[in-house]
């Protein structure tokens, strides 16, 4: 990334920011009827086509809303959840990278842009009370640890740029040094795979109109992202790098990496449906995600420490080995 950044390629890069956020967001509902659809052929019941899920929140949205304790702030969540959910699209990748130069956020914030609206989307559980109230602390509990969990996958990302540490790992094959960054994208997927449906997803009394929409919108969003982040990190490689060669091998490579998006969404979506036939309460499901995220992570992080750490042992070791002979032959040759 060492092309300049010029008034060109920041309206360029600008404009591809703001079509890849528009994409992930109005894809988030078609990805969730999709997956919801496969996880109906799976275990052989009926279910809504993908484009369900968006007709769904188009008539949510319509609705009039039933006013019920606590819903002015559970309105205010689901706003702020969106809004959150929106942010993070706007800093995840889809098919090109941004410039050297061009603003761009650290992957911690990203990830606790992300852990942030997943919280606000278990607050009207517990604002709400009754029969929901203990999954969503529950869901609260699961959601705030999983900032921790994510501590290894955290320290392999460092304090750089998110864009710029995508771009070191597009020259690293998956099989070879980009290895651990495999992994690591595994981690990021174990945040959603293993959280299967959200806690209140199916109490449809407790939101409704416009609230329950940006509920579900945002949901979406939140889970498309991850999965997004996830398949970036595990191969950088589909991503267009502004720069390299001008402008048109740049919209080819733009134009690639959203096919590749496209293939990476489909795996994960036979992935996610088949993760969705686990049957298992929501603690303990909570439980194996945080485990899964954590020890995934760790793994990551110590082979990929381990990668970077021997070549650079074994040149400190070499040149201490010409010090020591280089010393020997002055001794010698000193009458």
């Amino acid at each position: 990334m060492t092309h300049d950044l010029t008034w060109g390629w920041f309206f360029a890069c600008l404009l591809a920011l703001a079509l890849q956020t528009g994409v992930l967001v109005l894809a988030a509902p078609w990805f969730s009827g999709w997956v919801n659809r496969l996880t109906g052929r799976l275990t052989g019941e009926r279910r809504f086509p993908a484009g369900g899920r968006w007709q769904d929140s188009h008539h949510q949205f319509r609705r009039q809303g039933l006013r019920l304790r606590g819903d002015g702030l559970s309105g205010l969540a689901c706003r702020g959840a969106l809004i959150l959910a929106v942010f993070a699209a706007c800093m995840t990748p889809v098919f090109t990278l941004v410039p050297a130069g061009f603003p761009a956020p650290g992957f911690f914030l990203l990830c606790a842009a992300l852990v942030g609206a997943s919280l606000l989307l278990g607050l009207p559980l517990v604002v709400q009370g009754g029969t929901a109230t203990l999954a969503g602390y529950t869901a609260l509990l699961a959601d705030a640890l999983l900032l921790p969990a994510l501590v290894p996958v955290l320290v392999m990302a460092g304090g750089q740029d998110f864009s710029v540490f995508l771009a070191h790992l597009r020259l690293l094959s998956p099989a070879g040094e980009g290895a651990p960054f495999v992994l690591m994208g595994v981690a990021l997927f174990l945040v959603t795979a293993w959280k299967g449906r959200l806690a209140g997803e199916d109490l449809q009394g407790q939101l409704s109109g416009a609230d329950r929409a940006l509920w579900m919108l945002a949901a979406d969003c939140v889970q498309l992202v991850w999965i997004t982040l996830a398949g970036d990190v595990a191969w950088a490689g589909s991503l267009a790098l502004p720069g390299d060669g001008g402008a048109e091998p740049w919209l080819a490579q733009c134009l690639a990496g959203g096919a590749f998006w496209v293939a990476k969404l489909s795996v994960a979506a036979l992935l996610l449906a088949g993760t969705h036939l686990m049957v298992l309460t929501y603690q303990r499901r909570a439980r194996v995600r945080l485990a899964a995220v954590f020890l995934l992570g760790l793994l990551a992080w110590q082979v990929a420490y381990a990668g970077q750490s021997g070549p650079q042992t074994g040149n400190k070791t070499a040149s201490m080995q010409d010090e020591q002979e280089s010393a020997w032959r002055d001794d010698g040759a000193t009458p």
